[in-house]
């Protein structure tokens, strides 16, 4: 048993020299990481590090989308080491934490001894391409993921404990949650999903109250710096995609196309074990299905016509993996469409009729309202959420993790995944030379 952990711990580690090689070659899978970090780095650090008062102050004036307080934390860092190196090495470090706590969360949720295929499953973040890509090239959102992590494994804590103790982790999710989201305001969504959480616990009560207020009040410096001195950053249009708008009938058709099939990737592997483990089970699943959600499924038919996301593509990139690789052979919006339509189909098999599951997905897709879709916004907190929450009585998680066999059927997909993203780029770049 020792000799097997000792190969978990050395898979780990090769990964990890992955990482640090990456640094040193480059890696990009998103293929947007570098751009934004260089740009930001000499276009608009440069300005912020000669006045960071005046423009912490007027941070508008900088035209960022991302929260003032990575771009302080980044500064710091400048003003002792001229080398930018040394930050990018430190950012690498600060985020193997990501893969730390999710290692205690699962093994706080399981309750069994089953520290070789945890981990082998933490060790799956290493070849996901948005964790690589921020580690190397740092950015606001993995950064406010660290924190995000900690709400996750206090609301876990949460769960879990002793009515004495709810509270107190309680207060602790809210906390770190409240962090991370002002490190990266997408997360500021989920407070929706754990709201849920605590009122299935506490109902209408006192304590209910005193999570509101406390969510009240940890956000109130947020709207004073948004609203009252007018750092309104957070910017849900792009200048640089004209006639366009976020709120309208093509951003929506965008999102409703497209989301399912980045979502969709995730669920993949669980829809392939649970076929083997439960043909009928699924198939009782599907007759809870009702013409609402048949509606939900047909909708990327319905929208097909207001679907616009090449413009955006053009200039902006993103659009998930399938969207990518359509894109390639010529892209017929139908044959999306239908992937969609699928998706949709898988998905809802999952998580229809199971409020706290619908939930998620509805704060998941609000955490993102600007006319970019990228694929590094979901993949990480849709990865954790299947493994720590998701529930639909069809499937138990820890059932899934005391088969190795399963565990490691997960690496081998996500390993896949990533061939995807270098076969992506690789083809790309090539094309684009000849």
């Amino acid at each position: 048993m020792l000799v097997k952990k000792n190969r978990y711990f050395i898979l780990i580690f090769i990964l990890y020299l992955t990482l640090l090689l990456g640094l040193f070659t480059g890696e990009d899978l998103l293929q947007g990481a570098e751009i934004d970090y260089t740009n930001i780095l000499a276009n608009k650090l440069s300005i912020f590090r000669n006045d960071i008062i005046f423009y912490f102050k007027n941070y508008e004036e900088l035209g960022l989308r991302h929260s003032p307080i990575f771009q302080i934390f980044h500064i710091t860092f400048l003003n002792i080491y001229e080398n930018d190196l040394f930050f990018r090495i430190v950012n690498i470090h600060l985020n193997l934490a990501i893969i730390l706590i999710f290692y205690f969360s699962l093994n706080l949720k399981m309750k069994k001894n089953l520290q070789g295929n945890l981990l082998i499953l933490v060790s799956i973040l290493f070849l996901m391409p948005s964790f690589r890509s921020y580690s190397i090239w740092p950015d606001s959102f993995l950064s406010g993921f660290i924190f995000f992590m900690l709400s996750v494994f206090y609301l876990l804590k949460f769960i879990e404990s002793d009515k004495s103790k709810k509270n107190y982790y309680a207060y602790l999710n809210i906390i770190f949650l409240s962090i991370s989201s002002y490190i990266s305001p997408n997360f500021a969504t989920f407070s929706i999903f754990y709201f849920y959480i605590f009122y299935t616990y506490f109902k209408f009560s006192k304590d209910l109250l005193k999570i509101v207020l406390l969510n009240i009040t940890l956000s109130l410096p947020a709207f004073f710096y948004l609203f009252i001195m007018d750092n309104n950053f957070i910017n849900t249009e792009a200048q640089w995609v004209e006639n366009l708008s976020t709120f309208s009938l093509h951003n929506l058709a965008n999102k409703v196309i497209i989301l399912p099939t980045i979502f969709i990737i995730y669920f993949i592997p669980f829809l392939v074990i649970y076929f083997n483990q439960s043909k009928q089970g699924l198939l009782l699943h599907l007759k809870k299905l009702n013409y609402y959600h048949y509606i939900v499924i047909l909708l990327p038919f319905f929208l097909i016509k207001y679907f616009n996301y090449g413009e955006i593509s053009k200039v902006l990139g993103g659009g998930g993996l399938f969207y990518n690789l359509l894109k390639f052979y010529d892209l017929i919006e139908i044959k999306l469409a239908i992937i969609s339509s699928i998706s949709i189909f898988i998905i809802l098999l999952f998580s229809a009729n199971n409020l706290k599951n619908s939930i998620f997905i509805i704060c998941l897709i609000l955490s993102s309202p600007q006319l970019t879709i990228y694929n590094v916004y979901f993949d990480l907190i849709l990865f954790i959420y299947l493994f720590l929450f998701f529930n639909n009585n069809l499937f138990e998680t820890v059932k899934i993790l005391r088969q190795t066999k399963y565990v490691k059927f997960f690496f081998i997909y996500y390993f896949f995944i990533l061939n995807l993203y270098i076969f992506k780029n690789s083809f790309y770049n090539l094309t684009q030379n000849i």
